[in-house]
């Protein structure tokens, strides 16, 4: 296993875990305020954001992700980044297994949901064998995982509490807010990085009822 460095944090790394690039690192750089607060990291691969949340003074934070070996992996970045104490890995099909480990952990609802979502639009040829396939594949139009993850987010974050969303300008901006919307949420670009043939996004939104 390679070891790399962000920032303060020192990640090992697997090849069949998705590797933080620019995304993961501006999601990182806008965090909202985590002081003190419950934060659930969706889909946590090498579980950069979850140690990040937990390094910026966050309560507990729980990674999930639908690969074992990120699981496995992300479990000894953060005793290697000696925040162990305070995360917690398990596997999930999004928010399939969130309530049993919610009632496991004691957790009623989250502060902070954050999602660098697998945004590449994919059609079914594009697709990669095994499990780094979910790191990537948004389905035909890349909206397919994000569209899921809003429709259930709602039910597991306090009411005032915050969504970040990581995408592609590809995926769909406005369509990413209007759905926020009917959902119960409001929701702005919060942060981007340009490069030739898309943007990346933060989409951070809040819940409002």
């Amino acid at each position: 296993m390679e070891r790399i460095r962000i920032g303060d944090i020192v990640l090992k790394t697997h090849p069949l875990v998705y590797e933080p690039g620019e995304d993961s690192i501006l999601l990182m750089e806008n965090l909202v305020d985590v002081r003190g607060k419950k934060v659930l990291d969706m889909g946590t691969g090498t579980g950069i954001q979850a140690i990040n949340a937990l390094k910026r003074g966050c309560e507990i934070a729980l990674g999930v992700d639908i690969n074992p070996y990120a699981i496995r992996l992300s479990r000894e970045n953060a005793e290697l980044n000696k925040v162990d104490r305070k995360g917690f890995f398990f596997q999930s099909d999004l928010f399939k297994n969130i309530d049993w480990i919610m009632e496991e952990l004691g957790i009623d609802r989250f502060d902070v949901i954050l999602f660098n979502a697998p945004y590449l639009p994919t059609s079914q040829e594009e697709r990669l064998e095994g499990y780094i396939n979910y790191a990537f594949d948004g389905g035909v139009d890349g909206r397919e995982v994000i569209d899921r993850f809003i429709s259930e987010a709602g039910r597991y974050l306090k009411r005032g509490g915050v969504i970040q969303i990581v995408q592609s300008s590809l995926t769909g901006e406005r369509r990413t807010l209007d759905m926020l919307e009917r959902y119960g949420f409001k929701g702005e670009k919060s942060a981007s990085i340009r490069f030739f043939f898309e943007e990346i996004q933060v989409i951070t939104a809040r819940k409002v009822r």
